[in-house]
């Protein structure tokens, strides 16, 4: 009979690695350690669903609010008003071509006369800065009342005497004037003294002759400046019914806000009021029909060439715009019968202001438009131009440092580029301000980029600066996340291609990249939504205008200002009152910003897992 084999012995090893199941309390501790790890990881969802809590709290009247105001408007008689005055408004933008091509045509013959009269001035002027304690110490001394003893007066007048000899010794002769009248004149202003009203004899010839050549400049072109005139008088009696319609719309709205604000003040009188102002329909169509056909003589008057080629530009340029604006004034003509003061304000008319609208207009005295539009395009245009710019950069300087520079280079190459996430924001706020924008609108300037859209630019604060210094903010971003992305190809990948034979080249542009585009697809939308989400750097550089970016100018758009949504909240929540409809709508801004990171996190992560490599 055998005898039985000894039980085996667990290894040591085992028994080292072995957890010993101990509690404290009752309680497990490797459960409460997980417990805890789970709580952690589980605090952004937290703190994410309470920013979303939040904004809905303080966002979620906006619409009944704005609805509110928004029917206020229309029985107030305000949107009647409105329906002439916007199309009207053109009239003025027309207007300003006008002016300037009539300016242009006028300066060719009057530039030299003005330009002579203006140096003499500024002489006159400097050497009245130069002096302007000596004469203010005359000029006190003269309104004295008793009058000052003969010997004050007389230091006085010596002390301004001398310094005003010193100013006229040390101005420089200006090229416009000859020789001889830079000496007569700097005889007559050593003179200059408060005591004397009279200009100096040659400001006075300069001055005539100035107007002498501009009388014959106004007659060489009298055409341009007899239809500018006629263009610019023709809305006169349209605005003048328009205004007083307006006094009375802003008195109805005054008595309405008063209603709201007072349960137990007498009802206003809407009906009545609104009636008043449809019964000017007739006498509103007769104006306008009259301003149409002033518009349209003036329109005829004007000459095929001006002056200038800029000025004929123009010209044609209002030629081809003035029917548009007709006929919008047409068109309105034609609302006016079909306004009513009773028509319900629905909710899907307020989400389509607020989401569609084109204006964003607070603080007025008329009424607050909140349109969603100009915020959006500026913000994702300026997101998109510095992704364009930083997409190139980042992803090859990831690619270079992580498949071709060596270890000294990555060492230094991977430290500055993560060193600009360091730089403040406000500090590249600055940088825009004071050097980039000048840099650009200077380089703009030069005269062989002149075939660059938007050039030379007319604003150095605008989305392109902006978008510069934006690009720079998502470059150690975009590039960490790249470089990431290419370090995950597997090694079999990058063997097997050298085992075929490819060079180092083809191994990384037909292998590793494509193998890590998900990564790098994914680097580019955080990059996105990095730079969507800036605030001070677009409050500070990108010109805060607020309107649609005229996309019409083509490429040279992005050298337009435009204001973002981040911009909009950081500069105008402060100002504003708690619980307003202002208030509530930079909380929706808000809350729109917040879903439009959101989809760009999700598109991200979409991206990563639809082209990420098998597990396998």
């Amino acid at each position: 009979m055998h005898d039985a084999p000894p039980p085996e012995r667990t290894p040591l090893s085992t028994l080292l690695l072995k957890s010993q199941r101990r509690t404290f309390l009752g309680v497990d501790k490797q459960k409460a350690i997980r417990s805890f790890f789970a709580l952690n990881s589980s605090a952004a969802i937290i703190v994410l669903a309470l920013i979303m809590i939040f904004l809905l709290r303080e966002g979620v009247d906006f619409l009944p609010t704005y609805r509110r105001e928004l029917t206020t408007y229309r029985k107030a008689g305000l949107e009647f008003c409105d329906l002439i005055s916007r199309p009207l408004a053109k009239h003025q933008q027309l207007c300003s071509r006008l002016r300037r091509a009539m300016s242009a045509s006028l300066n060719t013959i009057t530039q030299p006369a003005r330009l002579r009269r203006d140096a003499a001035y500024q002489q006159m002027r400097e050497v009245e800065e130069q002096t302007r304690l000596q004469r203010a110490v005359l000029t006190n001394q003269l309104a004295l009342i008793p009058a000052p003893t003969p010997e004050k007066l007389s230091a006085a007048r010596l002390e301004l005497r001398e310094a005003t000899r010193a100013a006229v010794n040390r101005l420089p002769a200006t090229p416009f004037l000859t020789p001889a009248e830079n000496k007569q004149l700097k005889r007559e202003l050593s003179l200059l003294s408060p005591e004397t009203a009279e200009l100096p004899v040659v400001l006075s010839l300069l001055s005539s002759a100035y107007i002498r050549v501009d009388q014959e400049a106004h007659q060489s072109f009298k055409p341009i400046v007899e239809a500018v005139e006629m263009f610019e008088t023709a809305p006169d009696s349209l605005h003048e019914l328009l205004d007083g319609l307006k006094k009375q719309a802003r008195a109805t709205k005054e008595l309405a806000l008063a209603e709201y604000a007072a349960a137990n003040h007498k009802p206003v009188d809407f009906s009545g009021r609104a009636a008043q102002m449809t019964s000017q329909i007739p006498e509103i169509s007769a104006r306008i029909a009259g301003y149409i056909s002033l518009a349209e003589k003036a329109s005829s008057a004007l000459p095929d060439r001006a002056g200038t080629a800029e000025a004929t530009e123009l010209l044609q340029e209002v030629r081809e715009l003035l029917p548009i604006h007709l006929g919008e004034m047409k068109s309105a003509a034609k609302l006016l019968p079909e306004w009513r003061h009773d028509k319900r304000v629905t909710y899907f008319q307020v989400v389509v202001a607020f989401f569609f609208g084109d204006a964003w207009i607070t603080n007025s005295s008329w009424q607050d438009f909140f349109g969603f539009v100009p915020l959006l395009a500026g913000s994702v245009l300026i997101a998109l131009i510095a992704v364009l710019i930083a997409t190139p950069l980042s992803v090859l300087a990831a690619i270079y440092t992580n498949q071709f520079a060596g270890a000294r280079e990555q060492d230094f190459i991977k430290p500055i580029i993560e060193f600009i996430q360091a730089i403040p924001s406000v500090v590249l706020g600055f940088i825009g301000i004071s050097l980039l924008g000048d840099v650009i609108k200077d380089v703009s300037e030069w005269s062989w980029l002149q075939w660059v859209p938007g050039f030379p630019i007319q604003e150095r604060l605008n989305m392109f600066n902006a978008a510069c210094l934006l690009a720079l903010m998502a470059l150690p971003t975009m590039y960490s996340l790249t470089e990431d992305a290419l370090n995950n190809v597997p090694r079999a990948y990058i063997d097997a291609s050298d085992a075929l034979g490819a060079t180092k080249l083809q191994t990384v542009f037909r292998v590793v990249v494509p193998a890590a585009r998900s990564g790098i697809a994914a680097a580019v939308l955080l990059g996105l939504g990095r730079v969507i989400g800036e605030t001070m750097v677009v409050l500070l550089v990108a010109g805060n205008r607020i309107a649609i970016p005229d996309f019409s100018a083509g490429p040279g758009v992005i050298f337009q200002p435009a204001h973002t949504l981040t911009g909009i909240i950081a500069q105008e929540l402060g100002e504003v009152s708690r619980g307003s409809s202002h208030w509530q709508a930079l909380f929706m801004v808000g809350i729109v910003l917040f879903v439009i990171s959101l989809l760009v996190n999700w598109c991200a992560r979409a991206f990563v897992r639809r082209f990420e490599l098998s597990k396998s």
